[in-house]
């Protein structure tokens, strides 16, 4: 008996436990769940981000089209001379400018000088035999037959010296129009045949840029348009020039299509071989734009965010040229719209800001 009541009071202290425990978890739960919303209640949560803003601004931009190139010179050829032989002279130095006609090397001549005497002296013969016999035709002393083979000796003289004297000319290599030499390897002495290169002759009194457009610009792309060139090789310099062809066709590959332009180049600072960054200017008109800081583009969407009632708007936006440090929009904004330009990489759509303008982006992180 004793045994079963004690049973029976240890299982009602294990349930006054087990009442109590159940009791003091609900306490525990009410009392947090009541601190959350007096937090709540009592303004806490999220702090607005700095950012800093702009105004979409109108601006004048350029309808134009861009392009990537090489310069070349519109003439360029390798220097070889006609006939093989001794290099008896060099007439120029490497990077020389000549003219038309200017010598570069003379090879060993003499014997084409002692043909070019003799077929000389057998031409004097033949004019001389040829006027006396047709002194004489015209006296009746000399038969017509005589006459015309003095003719026919006379024509074979005029051949022979002639061609005497382009024997002898082909042992002088000579510029075939002015330019800018390259490098000469090529000494007194050395034996030369018809494929040894002497040096390199360039025009670089104007440059060529060839470019390729893309098929949306045809119709408007014509010679005559201005052309703006820049090179690495002169940083922040611009060159003009002018189209001066289109291709009649466009490429059923690349759907683009060929051009040329011209850049004059008297102070010969630009050469063949230079990367050309080109630029065409179709004309102008009125656009808006926003500072480049304030375009977020991700993939193929670009967007912004502007600032309404201190509350962070996305705004996806439309692109089109660059105006300095301005990006135009094409669609998406208006004028006087503030734009976020820094502060921006955390922000969300409809995130709470405050605006501190004119405050770098190091200043906002």
């Amino acid at each position: 008996m004793k045994r079963l009541l004690k049973i029976a009071g240890g299982l009602v202290v294990v349930a006054l436990f087990a009442v109590g425990g159940l009791y003091g978890a609900e306490l525990l739960f009410s009392g947090g769940s009541r601190a959350s919303e007096d937090s709540r209640g009592s303004g806490g949560g999220d702090d607005p981000t700095r950012v800093s803003t702009a105004a979409v601004e109108s601006a004048l931009i350029e309808d134009r089209v861009t392009a990537v190139g090489s310069l070349m010179p519109p003439r360029q050829v390798e220097l070889r001379p006609a006939v093989e032989g001794r290099v008896v002279e060099v007439a120029v130095s490497s990077g020389d400018e000549v003219a038309q006609g200017d010598l570069i090397l003379r090879l060993d001549s003499r014997a084409e000088e002692a043909t070019v005497a003799e077929a000389e002296a057998t031409l004097r013969e033949a004019q001389q035999n040829f006027d006396r016999v047709e002194e004489l035709s015209r006296t009746n002393n000399a038969a017509q037959d005589q006459l015309e083979a003095a003719r026919a000796r006379l024509t074979r003289a005029e051949a022979g010296a002639e061609g005497a004297r382009a024997a002898l000319e082909d042992r002088r290599l000579t510029a075939p129009f002015d330019g800018s030499l390259g490098l000469i390897d090529t000494d007194p002495g050395e034996y030369v045949d018809t494929a040894t290169t002497v040096a390199e002759l360039s025009d670089l009194s104007v440059v060529q840029a060839d470019l390729a457009l893309p098929e949306r610009y045809f119709e408007r792309l014509e010679p005559g348009l201005g052309v703006e060139v820049e090179t690495p090789a002169y940083p922040g310099e611009t060159f003009t020039g002018t189209v001066t062809v289109r291709a009649p066709l466009v490429s059923p590959n690349s759907r683009s299509f060929d051009i040329r332009a011209e850049i004059d180049n008297a102070d010969r600072r630009l050469v063949g071989g230079m990367f050309a960054q080109s630029r065409i200017v179709f004309g102008d008109y009125e656009g808006l734009a926003v500072p480049d800081d304030a375009v977020i583009s991700e993939g193929l969407t670009s967007y912004v965010f502007t600032v309404d009632e201190d509350t962070a708007r996305r705004r996806e936006v439309r692109l089109g040229g660059s105006v300095g440090s301005l990006t135009e929009v094409a669609e998406g904004l208006e004028e006087g719209t503030r734009v976020v330009v820094a502060g921006w990489d955390t922000l969300s759509d409809g995130a709470p800001v405050t605006v501190s303008d004119d405050v770098s982006q190091e200043a906002l992180e």
